[in-house]
């Protein structure tokens, strides 16, 4: 009898084990601490309404330690326990749940004012649809405009009466679709285009997933906003100084192209280092440097390299080298300069990738609309205004020197292709495709 009582505990024991749901109550309805992963995690409700729910409960505890898993990836700095694998864990063994997650909701106001929006967007049945047609040029009538303007009032925009016709692209109107074009990387010639009968007449449902997207990416931040951080947004090629949950400061800046992404990252600025001095890496020099050498044998040596060869002592001048066969492991290092692809400031930054925040020569650049242009690290239009803005004075050395910081600031490379400003949804180009592959 004893030996079927503990089969029977053996057999029986791995099922009741099985069946111990987290986020849900005995009704098997969601409990508090499930409702409030939902809210985190804000799934398609399509996808998760056919699922039972113990299978409702499984993905919830393994979308919310993907969720860790990345954020472990994205810092390059040590987490709070409370916002790692180990912190969940603790939380299951304590019974805590709720209070855990009460403590990794993100409290940035644009998080939130981001919600806002996609619960609006929940709540919308419909949509006004652009009628089809061509371009529309400023001043020019066409039946589209008064659908543009329901449309634009529904994603949030305040629209001033029309001056004139109802159906005239008037200045007022062709202003919001210049900043409608800068956003997604268009030339701003405020017409009515293609391409933005093409983004405006995107369904409620597609918006949705966008904003899911974007919203999941907040995750990866520290949940309580730090009192000052640097947060450059790759899609939107802005770099934004936050002081005390308010923007002090933006720019633009020049980010990966899409070849060579720059990565999405939180880490902090260390040091400041006044004229820099650059070490390209190996795949730069194979595909950038070397063929321009080729190509012209006074490139390297007219730009202030010098070249370094293993086991040979000191400099050497790229003029003694056969560039139809380089050494292999050869190095390459740019004097500091006017012409140094680093311009005069570089903001050192931990990370195994490589990656800065940079000055450059070349200010020609940020004149583009679309500017994935660089091998990764992140290019500033104004990086004399950070400088300053970070509590450094603008120094007069012409030498190389290393500034450490007083107290480092953090800064997150993040991936947004949708923001809100003003109190409206802004998009940007999904410039590395990654909305396609979530």
């Amino acid at each position: 009898m004893l030996r079927l009582m503990v089969l029977l505990w053996v057999l029986v024991s791995p099922l009741q084990a099985a069946e111990r749901m987290l986020w849900h109550n005995g009704d098997n309805e969601l409990n508090e601490a499930g409702r409030q992963l939902v809210d985190l995690l804000v799934p398609d409700p399509a996808a998760i309404a056919g699922l039972s729910p113990a299978e409702r409960d499984a993905w919830l505890s393994r979308e919310w330690r993907r969720v860790l898993a990345n954020r472990a990836r994205f810092a390059q700095y040590a987490l709070s326990p409370d916002h790692t694998e180990a912190g969940f864990e603790q939380a299951l063994r304590s019974g805590e749940l709720s209070a855990y997650l009460r403590r990794q909701l993100p409290d940035y106001p644009a998080y939130l004012q981001l919600k806002q929006h996609y619960h609006a967007l929940n709540d919308a049945v419909g949509m006004t649809a652009l009628p089809p047609g061509g371009e529309v040029r400023p001043g020019e009538r066409d039946r589209a405009i008064p659908a543009l303007r329901q449309r634009l009032t529904e994603l949030g925009y305040a629209l001033a009466p029309p001056r004139g016709r109802a159906d005239a692209l008037d200045r007022s109107l062709s202003d919001i679709l210049k900043s409608l074009q800068r956003a997604n990387g268009l030339k701003p010639n405020g017409r009515l285009t293609a391409d933005i009968r093409a983004m405006l007449n995107r369904s409620p449902a597609e918006l949705r997933k966008e904003l899911r997207h974007n919203l999941r990416r907040w995750l990866l931040l520290p949940p309580a906003a730090p009192e000052r951080f640097v947060l450059v947004n790759i899609p939107a090629y802005r770099l934004t100084l936050i002081q005390h949950s308010r923007p002090t400061l933006s720019m633009k800046v020049i980010v990966g192209r899409p070849d060579w992404p720059t990565p999405e990252l939180g880490t902090h600025i260390k040091a400041l280092k006044v004229n820099p001095d650059w070490t390209p890496t190996a795949n730069i020099i194979r595909e950038d440097l070397l063929p321009a050498q080729k190509r012209d044998r006074g490139f390297l040596s007219r730009n202030g390299f010098g070249v370094w060869l293993p086991g040979v002592a000191g400099k050497q001048d790229p003029g003694t080298i056969n560039w139809q066969q380089p050494p292999a492991g050869l190095r390459l290092v740019q004097q500091p300069g006017p012409g140094n692809a680093l311009g005069r400031f570089k903001f050192e930054m931990n990370n195994p990738f490589n990656i800065y925040l940079h000055d450059t020569p070349d200010k020609r650049l940020f004149g583009e609309q679309q500017r994935a242009l660089s091998h990764g690290c992140v290019r500033l239009a104004e990086p004399g205004e950070l400088v300053q803005n970070l509590g450094w004075s603008l120094p007069e050395y012409k030498q190389t020197r290393v500034l450490p910081t007083r107290s480092p600031t953090p800064v997150f490379l993040v991936y947004f292709t949708t923001w809100v400003e003003q109190g409206r949804l802004v998009f940007a180009e999904d410039i590395y495709r990654k909305n396609e592959t979530i």
